[in-house]
């Protein structure tokens, strides 16, 4: 097999895994409040909205697990991914605090999410521990085992960044347009993170992680509203 024809695999065998982390991800959002109304039982947005943060977190904890099983045959192990500090831990730290910081005062434009930002609850220590609990998990597939494999197959540095970022922003479908736009440049920061340190992971779950122990629950909620308005409209 010539490395072309090896790298257009590999990059189909990341389409196929994204496609079924998706599916998944998707999944666990959807099952529980139509599992939940079949049961006559009716949550306000709140409640719902823990409810399908824990879904989500019992959907990444597979997906890894799926990957990580599935990739372990290929040689690549969570041990290989990066667990490491950098030599450049400063720059890397500074880079990725920053980065995330700009990304939460995009997502502050959003008006149900500024105004409860600085609110102290058990929701929102349930929204920091679970949001920060699927960015690692997050960043460990798409920074981790996904920028290995297409390593393995020599391509290049800047593809690897430019599809990490298309894998993000697929990831984040529902969240419209402009949505999926600044989450395929924040992947893209993602990727350039775990390049500058070497292929550790600490800078894209420094800034991923502290994106979500920021904005969620609160960016999920105004999500869930959104669409609960659309389709009741």
């Amino acid at each position: 097999m010539g490395p072309r024809l090896g790298q257009l695999r590999v990059i189909g065998e990341s389409v196929l895994i994204l496609y079924l982390y998706f599916l998944l991800v998707t999944a666990f959002l959807m099952v529980p409040p139509l599992v939940l109304k079949a049961l006559g039982i009716r949550l306000d947005l709140r409640p719902g909205t823990a409810i399908t943060l824990g879904g989500v977190l019992i959907a990444e904890f597979l997906a890894l697990w799926g990957v990580n099983a599935y990739y372990r045959r290929r040689g690549i192990t969570l041990g290989t991914l990066g667990w490491r500090l950098p030599r450049n831990s400063a720059t890397v730290v500074l880079l990725s605090l920053a980065a995330g910081l700009l990304y939460v005062g995009y997502t502050l434009q959003i008006p149900a999410v500024q105004e409860k930002i600085t609110e102290i609850s058990l929701f929102k220590l349930w929204g920091l521990l679970s949001g920060v609990a699927a960015a690692v998990m997050e960043e460990i597939v798409f920074r981790g085992y996904l920028m290995a494999r297409w390593q393995q197959v020599k391509i290049t540095p800047l593809f690897q960044v430019l599809l990490t970022g298309v894998a993000f922003s697929v990831l984040h479908l529902g969240f419209g347009l402009m949505g999926i736009v600044y989450t395929f440049v924040l992947g893209m920061a993602l990727g350039g993170l775990y390049l500058l340190g070497r292929r550790s992971l600490l800078g894209p779950i420094l800034c991923h992680g502290s994106i979500n122990a920021i904005i969620e629950p609160w960016l999920l909620v105004w999500l869930l509203q959104f669409y609960a308005e659309k389709f009741a409209s």
